[in-house]
């Protein structure tokens, strides 16, 4: 009689494990029914970003338009990627590296499609002799790309191309490979190289320059910049000395911005510590000479030359000489303008 209790309960245990076992299945079954696979792939060719980039990998964010949490995904090859997303409709958002992986580049807004947007993170605030936001350093360089309400649904297949360039046009050709969401990033930042001519640029042993009117953000979505404006500050280097002087000549730079408004006025301020150590050189410049160049990725730099009106005092050297020219190696001093 106890065997055949035992033999009851081993039967009854193995069917209840086996029922579970069929509800649990089918449950997943049911899960991943409503799930289709996706191909993210991304052609980088217009990004205008440098090879070592594609070491960092990219970033796509699926936003759903019922409002519900992002999804994110992460692209050690960002190149191409396979994700499965269920059944609804989605924004889409494609960048490179990742929200933690940049030097000097954060984002906000990421809760939603419309409001994620990229800053500076090395910035300062000087309330002397009024408030202002100043950016020290340069934003890492960013590409991105977006699609507008791409929709899943059962047994989907195609490629849906991008609109950066199209600003959300969305093209479907038939696949028999399943569904390929095909992304054309460009970058969102801009080059601007500044050039200023001085006299007495020998006794300058370093300086800094401030330039107003710089983007302060930029949006991904719709590459748009933010219309808040910020001043920006780098140091100036490459001193090319003028054929025949020792003390007249050129500094220069260049800098990574959001953006930049060149149909806008701007100023230029320059500042410079000479080489007795303790003499300041300034001077603003308030016209600045602005030219544009249409770069190979299509995008434009911009290019500020101008000219120091008063002459750098000449100082006593106290320690390093600073930009100060070698006469006697004069040949071998090379000419290397930047084109405007």
């Amino acid at each position: 009689m106890l065997f055949a209790s035992g033999n009851m309960l081993l039967l009854w245990v193995f069917y209840n494990f086996t029922f579970f076992m069929l509800v649990a299945c089918s449950h997943r079954e049911q899960v991943y029914s409503l799930e289709t696979e996706i191909m993210i792939s991304a052609d980088w060719s217009r990004s205008g970003l440098n090879e070592k980039e594609q070491d960092y990998g990219a970033t796509t964010v699926f936003y759903p338009t019922d409002g519900s949490s992002p999804i994110m995904v992460l692209m050690g090859d960002r190149t191409y990627k396979t994700v499965y997303l269920k059944e609804g409709r989605y924004d889409v958002v494609l960048f490179n590296r990742s929200f933690d992986d940049f030097g000097n580049l954060g984002f906000r807004g990421e809760d939603a499609y419309r409001t994620l947007e990229a800053h500076a993170t090395n910035v300062v605030t000087k309330n002397v002799p009024s408030t202002e936001i100043i950016i020290m350093d340069s934003p890492d360089e960013l590409a991105a790309d977006c699609m507008e309400s791409f929709e899943v649904t059962p047994g989907m297949s195609g490629n849906y191309s991008s609109g950066m360039t199209n600003w959300g046009s969305k093209k479907i050709d038939g696949s028999k490979n399943g569904c390929q969401l095909c992304f054309l990033p460009q970058k969102l930042t801009q080059k601007i190289t500044v050039k200023i001519r001085i006299k007495g640029m020998n006794n300058i042993r370093n300086a800094t320059c401030k330039l107003d009117g710089i983007a302060e953000s930029v949006f991904l979505a719709s590459g748009q910049i933010s219309e808040k404006t910020v001043a920006q500050e780098f140091c100036l280097g490459n001193p090319v000395y003028n054929s025949g002087s020792a003390t007249d000549g050129t500094l220069s730079a260049s800098i990574s911005v959001f953006g930049f408004d060149a149909e806008i006025s701007h100023n230029l301020h320059l500042r410079a510590e000479l080489v007795d150590g303790k003499t300041t050189f300034e001077e603003s410049f308030d016209d600045l000479k602005i030219s544009q160049l249409e770069e190979g990725d299509g995008r434009m730099s911009i290019f500020i030359d101008m000219t120091c009106e008063k002459k750098v005092p000449n100082v006593k050297v106290e320690g390093s000489s600073g930009f100060d020219a070698n006469v006697d190696d004069w040949e071998d001093e090379v000419n290397s303008d930047i084109d405007i």
